[in-house]
């Protein structure tokens, strides 16, 4: 297979386009159409931002950095595919 930069691969794989609802598309005087959204936070949005940002140690990351900076710091591959697949399990279900 040959692979040139036409550009042809890269639009084929772009982001996926998204049909508006009804609803969500208004026609003004010109012909043109406009698209709204709204967004809303809840107070369990921020309950759980809080949390992932107080999952950060930085005790934990300075003592991985002087690991990996004296060779120590050891990779586990399995660890991270089970994670990996957790994960996308996760998002297809959800």
């Amino acid at each position: 297979m040959k692979i040139d930069n036409s550009g042809k691969v890269a639009a084929a794989y772009g982001a996926p386009v998204r049909a508006a609802k009804k609803e969500d598309v208004a026609t003004t005087a010109s012909g043109a159409t406009s698209r709204s959204e709204s967004v809303a936070i809840s107070s369990q949005g921020l309950a759980k931002a809080a949390q992932a940002a107080e999952a950060f140690d930085a005790d934990k990351v300075a003592a991985i950095k002087a690991a990996i900076a004296a060779g120590e710091f050891k990779i586990n591959p399995e660890a991270i595919a089970d994670s990996l697949i957790a994960s996308t399990r996760e998002l297809l279900a959800g």
